[in-house]
């Protein structure tokens, strides 16, 4: 049987997952994702766009035509179609992106959306 603390190191070990839901209105926008301050690695990221009445795994994003994700002012994905970002270009659960993280990290992502206002739902993975 394994210690207490022997567990305890485990969980810190064990993958996480953050999700956040943005509307994305029309223009530049931009949106802080605040993950625990005890994540010591970012695994990746998988975006999804949430259409109500929608079959959104044809449609797609609509109307968000591009991304930039940043972690404490590195560039990681600069002026990408958000659907590069989604299950339908991965085979994993999420785009890779691996990246030492120190617990008081900043990690924002920038939208360009052409057109109507679009909800998207963003799925961040860390441990």
């Amino acid at each position: 049987m394994k210690s207490v603390d022997e567990v305890r190191d485990l969980i810190k070990k064990q993958r996480r997952v953050k999700g956040f839901q943005f509307s994305v209105p029309n223009g530049q926008s931009q949106q802080n994702l605040q993950i625990s301050g005890t994540a010591r690695i970012l695994l990746g990221i998988q975006l999804l766009p949430v259409n109500p009445g929608t079959d959104t795994f044809i449609q797609g994003f609509q109307s968000i035509s591009n991304i930039s994700f940043k972690v404490n002012n590195e560039i990681i994905i600069e002026s990408l179609n958000p659907t590069f970002v989604t299950n339908y270009s991965n085979d994993e659960e999420f785009m890779p992106i691996p990246r030492p993280l120190s617990g008081t990290d900043q990690i924002t992502i920038n939208f360009t959306n052409s057109g109507a206002t679009e909800v998207c739902a963003i799925a961040i993975y860390y441990i």
